[in-house]
């Protein structure tokens, strides 16, 4: 994984390969790891690209997934940590916070699905990040948050003043 792009701090501070906070969004650890981040993705992704339109989309979940690897990065500096990260994670869960604010703007409700199911939906998600051995749950806390920053910011503002 290291060899193709993988995020690793060591090889990041010492070559100054700062790609690899983007390419290791792309790569996963595994099917089973690949198969569970899609699942996710195409049962929420068609919904919040309907809400948020296709420009948006793929500007939250980049930023998202960018957001996710460089929260993950300065943890692991701080923490003295030197872990091999890789995974879509953190952009998927920039598109669970972004479909947060989709719903809240939309006075509580979208397509059916509530504010507290969606909540629900991420704190779920979330815990099983925090049980499963090996998995970078700093990486999913910056996704989350980017996704609802950047959502709120390019969505969220335009559709409140609308309504």
């Amino acid at each position: 994984m290291l060899a193709h792009g993988a995020m690793n701090p060591t090889v990041i501070l010492g070559s100054g390969q700062w790609y690899r906070l983007f390419t290791a969004t792309f790569m996963h650890f595994g099917i089973e790891h690949l198969m569970n981040n899609m699942l996710l993705l195409f049962l929420l992704g068609q919904i919040f690209e309907r809400a948020v339109g296709s420009v948006r989309y793929l500007g939250i979940y980049l930023g998202s997934g960018l957001a996710g690897s460089f929260l993950s990065f300065f943890y692991m500096c701080l923490m003295g940590k030197n872990d091999i990260v890789a995974g879509a994670s953190g952009a998927i869960f920039g598109i669970v916070g972004g479909m947060i604010i989709v719903i809240l703007v939309n006075k509580g409700r979208y397509h059916g699905i509530s504010a507290k199911r969606m909540l629900f939906m991420a704190v779920l998600t979330l815990y099983f990040g925090f049980a499963t051995a090996g998995t970078d749950n700093v990486g999913h806390i910056g996704g989350l948050l980017a996704g609802i920053i950047i959502t709120f910011f390019t969505y969220g503002i335009a559709t409140l003043i609308k309504h």
